[in-house]
């Protein structure tokens, strides 16, 4: 492949949305919806929408291809990914690339086992703050993909001449289309860099229902220290876990994304805190339950994720008896 030309969406919520719209105001034509059935209908009769303009999308039937995509961009919820895995099987040529912006540290193990881990670059997306509700997907903050092999040897976040051919040729794609992009020299702890903040702000914020605001320094006119507080104490057991794992977390990593989160508008929420209001399936499974596997596996206490576990497990299965309890 000379160079990558069609892309296709497997996931048209908030994330997926942001990163399609900005494709498509580079080139209408070279960006795919991923849909079938009623959702495929649904979106062809309400259309899509983001920050309030539709965008007439090109849609890519999962039933029934007719050619194979040059890179797909996997955006959905960790529960719907295996379903994702088989939707996107008649799009997967012998040059297809493919990037997973799931949370967590898993998702491209999870992938591989079908399609291979040679197309499949490490991926992350961080710093948008986008919130979705049906067709709608609003944002001020696109974020950054963060993406490449294991270990890269990228200058400046840009892919060097020595990166993998699936590296060079995103990178490419990327700055073309004008999407925010670096490819880190470490990508597996950037990872962890991230896990660790879901870990913090998703849990903390979709259990106590707050926005970015709360969380951000003392002196934000928002800012509730309590908020703050556990949101650390849960991010520190994430840099505990991570030691014998041998990636090494430390609190400079904490605080660059306390800077980072400075940034951030108030009044916009994490993907958890949205899921949590709407009464929909969460990733806990991700997250908590992830740290507590790997406390119990290193013999490291996680008391705070034990507890956020718990809470949010609670609030799902709340959310299931709405008739009983009322509104979340």
């Amino acid at each position: 492949m000379k160079e990558i030309k069609t892309v296709l969406i497997a996931g048209a919520g908030a994330v997926g949305l942001t990163v399609a719209s900005t494709i498509y105001e580079w080139d209408p034509k070279s960006v795919y919806i991923l849909a079938k059935g009623e959702r495929l209908k649904k979106y062809k009769d309400s259309g899509l929408f983001v920050n309030g303009k539709k965008i007439d999308f090109l849609f890519a039937d999962a039933q029934k291809a007719d050619c194979k995509a040059d890179l797909i961009i996997i955006a959905c919820k960790f529960h719907h990914l295996a379903q994702i895995i088989d939707d996107i099987k008649n799009y997967v040529g012998k040059e297809t690339y493919i990037l997973s912006l799931l949370n967590g540290i898993s998702s491209e193990e999870i992938i591989a086992k079908e399609y291979g881990l040679r197309r499949i670059p490490y991926a992350l997306i961080l710093g948008t703050d986008a919130q979705h509700k049906d067709c709608h997907t609003i944002f001020k903050q696109k974020g950054i993909i963060f993406f490449g092999e294991e270990k890269n040897p990228s200058v400046g976040g840009k892919a060097a001449p020595e990166c993998s051919d699936a590296v060079r040729l995103i990178s490419d794609f990327f700055e073309r289309s004008k999407v925010p992009y670096s490819v880190p020299n470490d990508m597996i702890r950037q990872q962890w860099v991230k896990f660790m903040i879901n870990v913090g702000i998703n849990q903390v914020s979709a259990v106590l229902k707050l926005p970015y605001g709360a969380f951000q320094a003392n002196g934000k006119p928002f800012n509730i220290p309590f908020a703050r507080e556990l949101m650390t104490d849960a991010m520190k057991e994430v840099i505990a876990v991570s030691k014998p794992a041998g990636i090494n977390l430390n609190e400079s990593d904490m605080q660059e994304w306390f800077d980072f989160l400075d940034g951030l508008t108030p009044e916009s929420c994490t993907s958890m805190c949205q899921d949590i209001k709407a009464g929909r399936k969460t990733e806990v499974e991700m997250f908590a339950r992830t740290v507590i596997t790997l406390g119990k596996k290193y013999g490291i206490p996680t008391p705070v994720n034990s507890v956020l576990e718990k809470q949010i497990c609670s609030l799902e299965a709340r959310a299931c008896m709405q008739d009983f309890f009322g509104p979340v």
